[in-house]
């Protein structure tokens, strides 16, 4: 049987270091740190409140499951997992940039609750270690693109890739503005994968995104969000 090891959320104290301290409301053991005197309950009948539940929630998400499917899943409510994927995304940074790299910028299509309100998904790829470096959501215009733009010359690259969007001659200096004949085949590939991973960007579904707030969030993780290989073994050993 495997030892169960718990740990205080504030001072990361070991099971030993916990003390009873009575009851809750609804019966379950009330427990105290005894390093920091932080209270908690170490065993939850709630699946949501599982210390590993946020990475399965990821890894799922990156995998390509729905909102309901992924509920269904992890067996917790399609609300809960909404507001865990808005959490989950906030704490989530953008990479720290290189300088001198070169990158691939392009647009991927999709909309918001109706196919009438088309939305573009601009963002940089670093070509040769194929890291999203930035993203923006909005209108196919200069205010998403500059967003999307103005982060990678800070970081004074070597060349930036493009199709011949008529935008980008506008944003980008000629010195290190390229749109040359494949130059873009990795970013094009990636939304082949993005296409295919996410169920909100597939063509021909009845997945869509209901709200930007909620578009972000999925981006983020799907871009920026690690995983290990010893987390997908965990997480499909004990679904």
């Amino acid at each position: 049987m495997k030892l169960k090891i718990y740990t205080c959320s504030k001072c990361v104290g070991e099971i030993h270091r916990f003390i009873k301290f009575g009851k809750t409301p609804g019966g379950k053991q009330w427990y105290q740190c005894s390093g920091c005197k932080k209270t908690s309950v170490l065993e939850y009948d709630n699946v949501a409140c599982k210390e590993e539940i946020n990475k399965k929630i990821v890894l799922l998400t990156k995998e390509g499951l729905g909102i309901r499917s992924t509920a269904r899943v992890l067996k917790i409510s399609p609300t809960t997992l909404l507001k865990r994927l808005l959490q989950i995304s906030q704490a989530i940074k953008p990479p720290i940039m290189s300088f001198k790299k070169e990158y691939q910028v392009d647009e991927i299509c999709t909309y918001v609750r109706t196919k009438s309100n088309r939305i573009w998904i601009a963002y940089g790829l670093e070509t040769i270690t194929k890291k999203v470096a930035y993203f923006s959501v909005g209108k196919r215009n200069n205010t998403t693109l500059l967003k999307v733009i103005h982060p990678l010359i800070l970081s004074k690259p070597v060349k930036i890739n493009t199709d011949r969007l008529k935008h980008y001659a506008y944003l980008i200096p000629k010195t290190i503005h390229q749109t040359k004949k494949y130059g873009t085949n990795t970013i094009e590939r990636k939304n082949l994968s993005m296409r295919t991973h996410l169920k909100r960007l597939n063509r021909r579904t009845i997945c869509f995104s209901k709200s930007l707030r909620m578009l972000n969030a999925i981006l983020k993780i799907y871009f920026w969000a690690e995983i290990t290989w010893k987390l997908i073994i965990e997480t499909f050993y004990y679904l």
